[in-house]
């Protein structure tokens, strides 16, 4: 009787090409080394936030001559501002946590992880501005949101420069550094600029009405998720 070896389930049947080999071989020689190691380009990328966010606000002060910072932020802020501005603050930190860390061996965060941050930002900040809005019945405040654009495209206009900054900043320093789950590495990242772009309309923004909050506030967020999931793997992946 003649035994025939039974190959094991997942064993390769044929061998790869030779020229698949070379492909490889082409595309690690055409893509230099970066000098700065991936923790230090991460680090710079975060610190460099804050001067972001402040740089756009104050263009806008200068540009559309809107005041940088909403006019009920400051030291007698309300109670419920001061909760909800900390919640975002922390809920945006964590999720720029969960894209960019890179983890013990280098490889990131999880595809379960990721997905959930990229996830949950659209409806955390969609449930901060127009499920729960932030509405003062102090005269001077209600005058000045009256005054505000009814469509929310300075608003935009903000949230998109800021969003498309961070969003470059963050691929730049994981660029061809992303071996694995770019895809949903790549809608963190967009999620993650998304939520410091919605940030930074809550500190200069002090509307309430809806469609001001959604077109001003809430769809550059969903835009730039959006666009991660589209353009950031192309650049992360290696």
């Amino acid at each position: 009787m003649k035994h025939h070896e039974i190959p094991p389930r997942f064993a390769a049947t044929s061998a790869p090409p030779a020229a698949l080999y070379a492909n490889i071989r082409a595309a690690v020689d055409r893509t230099p080394a970066s000098t700065v190691p991936v923790r230090a380009r991460l680090i710079g990328a975060v610190a460099a936030i804050p001067g972001v966010i402040t740089a756009v606000l104050v263009g806008t002060d200068r540009i559309l001559d809107q005041s940088p910072l909403r006019d009920d932020l400051g030291a007698g802020s309300p109670a419920r501002l001061v909760a909800v501005l900390s919640s975002l603050l922390v809920f945006t930190l964590l999720t720029t946590l969960v894209a960019l860390r890179r983890g013990r061996h280098g490889l990131g965060s999880g595809e379960r992880q990721l997905n959930v941050a990229a996830g949950l930002v659209v409806p955390v900040y969609a449930l901060s501005t127009l499920v729960l809005p932030l509405r003062s019945n102090d005269p001077a405040m209600l005058s000045a949101a009256a005054a505000l654009h009814p469509w929310g495209l300075p608003c935009f206009v903000v949230a998109a420069l800021v969003g498309l900054l961070v969003l470059v900043t963050f691929a730049s320093a994981l660029r061809w550094s992303v071996p694995v789950a770019s895809g949903p590495r790549g809608a963190a990242l967009g999620a993650a600029a998304g939520a410091w772009a919605g940030l930074s309309v809550f500190i200069h923004c002090p509307a309430f009405e809806p469609t001001h909050l959604v077109v001003g506030h809430l769809l550059p967020i969903v835009a730039f998720t959006a666009l991660g999931v589209i353009a950031v793997p192309h650049v992360l992946r290696p």
